[in-house]
């Protein structure tokens, strides 16, 4: 049976009472803490029988489905599934885990996240270092000037001085390889991760 036929029967089958049981939760007079949101004057509405639930603080509410979407943050199919199991009401395919997919998902999202949040950072750290390598490179235009000036200007510790800020800049030019090094590692991290995915 596909999701939306088996959340139909579902909504007919099951009562909140018997969800909330599921997950530990006890309604007194039809009303219960909200778990959604910082609830402290119990304004989550059960309904009898099969009629859902409604929160009358953070606007939440719906079907058994809606909620356990809501505790589990999860999709539609997957709550579809999990309640199918719980309940073993035999409406889905019994071998299908429920949260195999959604921890995939999850796991997607938070990579997808990594990734986007190391590239961001490279390009903080390669915009620092071609900032520095301008300057470093106007100060050796200076100094060069300075030491091709006749009679000669420049004492001993101004070669060294000379000497470091070109040490620097070499410095900096590799690190910079070494970040782009780093981004295509990445990049074929992610392609990798990708075609294992959709394998």
């Amino acid at each position: 049976m596909d999701p939306k036929s088996a959340a139909q029967v579902i909504r007919d089958t099951v009562t909140m009472d018997q969800v909330l049981d599921l997950y530990g939760y006890k309604a007194r007079h039809g009303f219960m803490v909200c778990p959604f949101h910082g609830d402290t004057d119990a304004s989550l509405k059960i309904y009898k029988g099969t009629g859902g639930w409604h929160c009358f603080g953070c606007g939440k509410g719906g079907s058994v489905v809606d909620f356990v979407m809501e505790q589990e943050s999860c999709d539609f199919r997957t709550a579809v599934v999990a309640i199918d199991k719980a309940f073993r009401l035999g409406l889905t395919d019994p071998t299908e885990d429920p949260y195999e997919a959604e921890k995939v998902r999850r796991l997607q999202q938070w990579l997808d996240l990594f990734v986007y949040a190391l590239n961001a950072y490279m390009d903080a750290v390669r915009m620092k270092i071609e900032t520095n390598m301008r300057i470093d490179l106007a100060r050796l235009k200076e100094l060069e000037m300075l030491r091709q000036m006749e009679p000669p200007q420049l004492t001993a510790a101004d070669y060294d001085f000379i000497s470091q800020w070109s040490e620097k800049a070499q410095y900096n030019e590799h690190r910079l390889e070494k970040i782009e090094e780093l981004r295509e590692e990445v990049a074929a991290w992610r392609r990798k991760a990708r075609r294992v995915k959709s394998a």
